[in-house]
């Protein structure tokens, strides 16, 4: 008996022996792994080093592939690959200015070559090694020595519009005038360096390397906007997660000290993450910026490294702010009219708090994982409900008469009003992240600045919106400047279409073919446009031909017996061809749709254009 129960007794140890020596060596590990302030405690980040994103993917597999469907991720590219470089660079050219590009080499070996249109020897021979963009449009970069060494880069001057499918002069892409026919330095006025400015902000890590010789010795941590571009270096953190006890002890925690978590940041210190490049701004030191990169570090302040540009905004070569650098980037209250200033418009806004818990920051509407690339909105804050999750529909003002809060029942979102399209950038006007009450009563007597009311009601003037206002019972300024002479000619859209400024004239373009446009039918509002397709410039004609072209497609917008020949004439107008061919089609075009705003009165339309000369813009996105 007793030897059959030391059998047993030696059997059990066998079975049960190293199950408990496991057990006690992994607890062992957990204590150990538990107790070690370097498994737990923050570090400095900024001697971490760039892991690459491959090295997210095996942990974080879901947002590696949400990140993997962003327009961030193909930001930057190199060449080569099929799906790439999404233009044909089959053979086609492009003319403009007296110059002519030609595209060869397919997608796997993009080329250009720009010679003057009459012949001669090229003016510029490149192969094209990078692409940046890849939603709107998609810009091409070649290596190129012009003083900067072999490693220099260069954009190149035209790019592939994704949307319609068509080659565009860079000239035809950012607000400024016509060039000069046949002046080479017109021409190339956009092959810029890569080096030094597209690369800060359409890489991860980017560091421009320029050395006291005067060349480049760029790198950048990953091509385009990777994962450690929004959560910092990465390599500290994954020697850290290499201990599967740490991953097993850590899984849910929130204070991981080794890599930035924006969603788990303060409203101010997650929104500077997206500030660094949606925000244009000034660095502390340039000159170690072009040698080393600004040092911003995901999860720290950014106001560490640089400032954000505002209306006032100073350099040292100008420290009392006399010459207004920044003016033409803003409206005159100091909101922001240009992409890429995105970042100023929150810090102007009530609902931002900074450190605030509650605050406003980037990451409440929008969300770098989400399930839309598009506009990456954060799944539930679509239309009204990123306002509503935090106001109370009810508690707003008028919001228990007819029609709600505002007066126009759902027809209108809360984006609409309070965060109009008064932003131009990429050929389009864009969403406000200004969050401002409408209040054109302010503005009545004034035509330097859009509003929000009549930016959706194209044939009002401004009175009648300070008017509605007050109908509704909405607050707002009451008008304390009578009405110019020129607000009884037009709508306030139309005035600007034909007498505002460059970023006024575009805002009205786009403005006139929204889906929300009211109060003018589709066919009156072509009649409108066309006059805006021989803007002096090439960027306002291509907003204008779009527009054109988005109107033509509703049912209503062209007489049957016309729609043919209008639908012909934009298929053939060229915002980039001479003159005298493009007003062949513009003709065609006014014969088909009927008088513009003005022909009854010429002399007005004439009037409005000499204030165009008011102000000459030379600025882009």
């Amino acid at each position: 008996m007793r030897d059959h129960e030391s059998d047993g007794a030696r059997a059990r140890r066998w079975l049960y022996g190293p199950a408990i020596a496991w057990f006690a060596l992994v607890g062992l590990g957990l204590l150990a792994t538990a107790l070690d302030g370097d498994a737990w405690g923050s570090l400095d980040r900024s001697r971490s080093a760039v892991a690459g994103s491959s090295a997210c993917r095996s942990c974080h597999p879901a947002a590696y592939e949400s990140w993997r469907r962003t327009y961030h991720r193909t930001m930057t590219q190199r060449a080569g690959p099929p799906e790439v470089v999404l233009a044909p660079f089959a053979g086609e050219s492009i003319d403009y200015l007296g110059f002519r590009a030609t595209l060869t080499g397919g997608a796997a070996a993009p080329r250009i070559v720009i010679t003057p249109a009459g012949g001669g020897p090229p003016t510029l021979e490149a192969d094209v090694v990078m692409t940046v963009g890849s939603h709107r449009y998609q810009q091409y970069l070649a290596r190129l020595d012009r003083g900067g060494g072999p490693e220099e880069v260069w954009r190149l001057p035209v790019a592939w519009h994704i949307g319609e499918r068509r080659w565009i002069h860079l000239n035809a892409a950012f607000l400024e005038p016509e060039g000069a026919h046949g002046d080479a330095s017109e021409y190339l006025r956009h092959l810029s360096r890569w080096n030094d400015n597209c690369a800060l902000c359409h890489n991860t890590d980017p560091v421009p390397g320029l050395q006291d010789s005067g060349e480049y010795h760029t790198r950048v941590g990953e091509l385009g906007i990777a994962c450690e571009a929004c959560h910092g270096h990465g390599s500290a953190h994954v020697a850290r997660h290499q201990n599967p006890l740490r991953r097993m002890l850590g899984a849910r925690d929130p204070g991981d000290g080794s890599i930035a978590h924006p969603g788990r940041l303060s409203p101010g210190t997650e929104s500077g993450v997206c500030g660094r490049c949606h925000g244009n701004r000034i660095s502390a030191d340039v000159d170690a910026v072009l040698r080393e990169g600004d040092g911003f570090v995901p999860g720290e302040a950014l106001a560490d490294v640089s400032r954000p540009i505002f209306l006032g905004s100073s350099v040292a070569s100008d420290p009392e702010g006399t010459r207004a650098l920044f003016a033409q980037r803003f409206w005159p209250d100091g909101t922001p009219r240009l992409s890429a200033y995105e970042y100023q418009g929150l810090l102007l806004s009530p609902c931002y708090q900074e450190e605030a818990p509650g605050g406003l920051g980037c990451n409440h509407c929008h969300d770098m994982h989400g399930a839309r690339p598009e506009l990456q909105v954060r799944a539930g804050m679509e239309g009204d409900a990123a306002c509503l999750s935090c106001h109370d529909r009810d508690a707003l003002g008028g919001g228990d008469r007819p029609g709600g809060h505002g007066g126009h029942g759902g027809r209108v979102t809360c984006y609409q009003c309070h965060m109009p399209r008064t932003t131009y950038g990429l050929l389009q006007g864009m969403i406000s992240h200004r969050i401002t009450s409408p209040d054109p009563g302010a503005l009545v007597g004034r035509g330097d600045q859009p509003d929000a009311c009549t930016q959706c009601h194209v044939d009002r003037s401004r009175t009648w919106a300070a008017e509605a206002m007050a109908g509704l019972g909405l607050a707002g300024t009451s008008p304390t400047r009578a009405p110019a002479a020129v607000e009884s000619w037009a709508s306030r859209v139309v005035l600007d279409l034909v007498g505002g400024d460059p970023i006024q004239r575009g805002l009205a373009t786009h403005a006139l073919a929204r889906p929300e446009a009211t109060g003018a039918d589709a066919g009156a509002r072509m009649a409108w446009l066309v006059d805006a397709l021989e803007d002096e410039y090439p960027a306002l004609r291509w907003m204008a031909w779009r527009a054109l072209k988005r109107l033509a497609a509703e049912p209503s917008a062209v007489a049957p017996d016309r729609r043919a020949e209008v639908t012909a004439a934009l298929a053939e107008f060229d915002t980039l061809a001479e003159p005298s061919e493009r007003l062949v089609i513009i003709d065609r075009l006014r014969a088909a749709l009927g008088a513009g705003a003005f022909a009854a009165r010429p002399e007005r339309r004439e009037q409005l254009q000499e204030q165009q000369e008011r102000v000459i813009l030379w600025i882009g996105e």
